[in-house]
């Protein structure tokens, strides 16, 4: 009765192991927006955005893409285990014809949910 009552106690607990599931998407915890403020044309704004994974499944980013071509956008490393950073270098080049007030935006995709995340640079460019 006694190795009985051990063999259902030990099939519960693998039972119980073996059905954990594994999430289905990585969750990040990152600053969405950088005020860069006022600056004139032809300056140049540098800025890093940190995406900290903060769940248990591996973040992998697929594509970083940016709204214009004055805005320049790329990720260190693809990949970021739990509890590790992925670094976004954003650079934004003022030019003649920004200027005036700027939103501009970098998305990534990546395996969150939902999949894409908006960044967004904002300030003004003045003559």
């Amino acid at each position: 009765m006694k190795n009985k009552f051990i063999i259902f106690l030990i099939t519960i607990v693998l039972s119980i192991s073996c059905n954990k599931q594994e999430p289905k998407f990585a969750i990040i915890e990152t600053e969405k927006e950088f005020n860069f403020g006022a600056i004139a044309i032809s300056d140049t704004i540098n800025h890093i955005f940190k995406i900290k994974n903060i769940s248990k499944k591996t973040l992998k980013i697929t594509q970083v893409g940016t709204s214009c071509g004055c805005t320049a956008a790329i990720i260190n490393d693809s990949i970021a285990d739990c509890g590790e950073i992925a670094i976004l270098k954003v650079r934004f080049v003022a030019d003649k014809n920004k200027i005036g007030k700027i939103n501009n935006s970098i998305v990534i995709e990546a395996n969150t949910n939902p999949p894409y995340t908006v960044f967004y640079l904002k300030g003004s460019v003045t003559n």
